[in-house]
């Protein structure tokens, strides 16, 4: 994993914060050294240090990052794309507007309980339109 962009998010929000290493490492309770084999993507910090991180450098979005770049993340949570405000929040209306198309066809499809072989295609169809949804929402919270 040395030098991979997965783990250069931790470099990333702290030079966005605008500290150095030494300032960081130094409110973090670690080592220089440490600092830089996780910003170098030799080590992947726990997540209480990256909890920390988070609230030093004043970026939530970092824990989401940090997140999606765990074995059970990346099998979870999409990848967000920077949106501004306005951006954000349209996409966050058009999402909720195409789910809401679907509230008939998820009242028919749930109503007996189960999920026949026969509704398995408009099943899998409204369960990527809701995270699609959701994913949307996360880039709203997280906005820059």
């Amino acid at each position: 994993m040395r030098g991979s962009n997965k783990m250069n998010i931790y470099k990333k929000y702290r030079k966005m914060s605008g500290m150095t290493q030494e300032r960081a490492s130094e409110h973090l309770e670690i080592s220089i050294d440490s600092l830089k084999r996780y910003e170098m993507g030799d080590r992947a910090p726990n997540n209480e240090l990256v909890k920390k991180m988070c609230i030093l450098y004043g970026d939530t979005r970092l824990a989401y990052d940090h997140l999606c770049n765990t074995f059970t993340g990346e099998l979870f949570l999409e990848k967000l794309d920077e949106k501004s405000l306005c951006t954000a929040t349209i996409s966050v209306i058009n999402e909720i507007k195409k789910f809401n198309d679907k509230y008939d066809k998820i009242i028919e499809i749930t109503s007996d309980g189960i999920i026949d072989t026969s509704e398995i295609g408009e099943w899998t169809e409204i369960e990527t339109q809701a995270k699609k949804a959701i994913k949307s929402f996360y880039e709203l919270i997280f906005r820059r």
